[in-house]
């Protein structure tokens, strides 16, 4: 069954190659739940979790994430769940608009999920106040939620620290060895619905105003402070008291973070990518002191 139809109109369907064409021939329901024609497609980017493409219709654009068998992170539906709940309480994150539970899709049997395209780019620090006020606001709305109420949301560490292993750090190995013991220790955990992936790359700023958080495929519980540390290690101490200025409530400050934000400095450098340089200056400028 060829679900073509639909797709007649994509202007730069005649550049893509067969199997392109026959593949997002597949999803010609998903602009018929819509009531949309399609104008344009193009490759947003792609990776070892999914391939996103940009959909343009005669109304709007979006962006398609489709998902690769055995990839890791939540549910497509769970996803959109908690983002239209997001949403629904204020929080700056993108809209979900359909996902393959919602529209059937014969053809294809890969989970996908169908949201409204964000134009922008990466919120890169020192940040302005009001999209530094507007991420603390929408953290809070996220860690306020009843983690109870989510329980398919998986209990586990934020995905920087996986694969955490034997440090090799020379003579401060003992030192950041005490902070991620101390930093790890389940007691006293503030156990909350978290981001769990949050660096720069997934905070945009709209081209036409504010800010909108992204891609919550690897949300987990977990104590808040690994999201509040992540922002306080990729934007620095100025811009993360303006994030604190928007966070409800007073039960966080940068005493209580710093130590998180040490250990997912230590976590880069222990990887040694790309971010290890910023990592090793952030831990330059923010020592480890313990309390002995």
């Amino acid at each position: 069954m060829c679900l073509c139809a639909s797709l007649k109109g994509i202007g730069q369907i005649s550049a893509m190659d067969v199997q392109t064409q026959a593949q997002l021939a597949k999803l010609g329901p998903i602009f018929d739940a819509l009531g949309e024609k399609a104008v344009a497609i193009s490759v947003l980017g792609g990776g070892a979790q999914a391939s996103i493409w940009r959909i343009q219709t005669d109304r709007r654009t979006y962006a398609l994430r489709v998902l690769k068998p055995g990839s890791p992170g939540l549910d497509p539906a769970i996803d959109a769940r908690l983002r239209r709940t997001l949403s629904q309480n204020g929080a700056a994150v993108v809209r979900p608009v359909l996902t393959s539970e919602e529209v059937t899709t014969p053809e294809i049997s890969a989970q996908w999920v169908l949201d409204d395209f964000v134009d922008g780019r990466p919120l890169s620090g020192p940040l302005p106040r009001q999209p530094a006020n507007d991420l603390g606001h929408s953290l809070g709305v996220l860690h306020g939620l009843d983690q109870d109420a989510w329980a398919e949301i998986p209990v586990s560490l934020p995905s920087a620290l996986s694969g955490l292993g034997k440090l090799r750090l020379g003579a401060k190995q003992a030192l950041y060895q005490e902070l991620i013991n101390h930093t790890l220790a389940p007691e006293n955990t503030r156990v909350a619905v978290c981001h769990g992936d949050l660096h720069a790359n997934q905070v945009f700023r709209k081209r036409h105003g504010g800010i909108a958080i992204m891609d919550f495929g690897l949300a987990r519980r977990c104590d808040c402070r690994w999201d509040l540390a992540a922002v306080l290690l990729a934007y620095g101490r100025g811009s993360f008291d303006a994030v604190l200025a928007g966070y409800p409530g007073n039960a966080v400050d940068l005493d209580k973070v710093l130590p998180f934000a040490q250990t997912l400095a230590i976590a880069a450098l222990m990887r040694g990518r790309a971010k290890a340089a910023a990592a090793q200056t952030f831990l330059d400028n923010h020592p480890v002191q313990l309390d002995t």
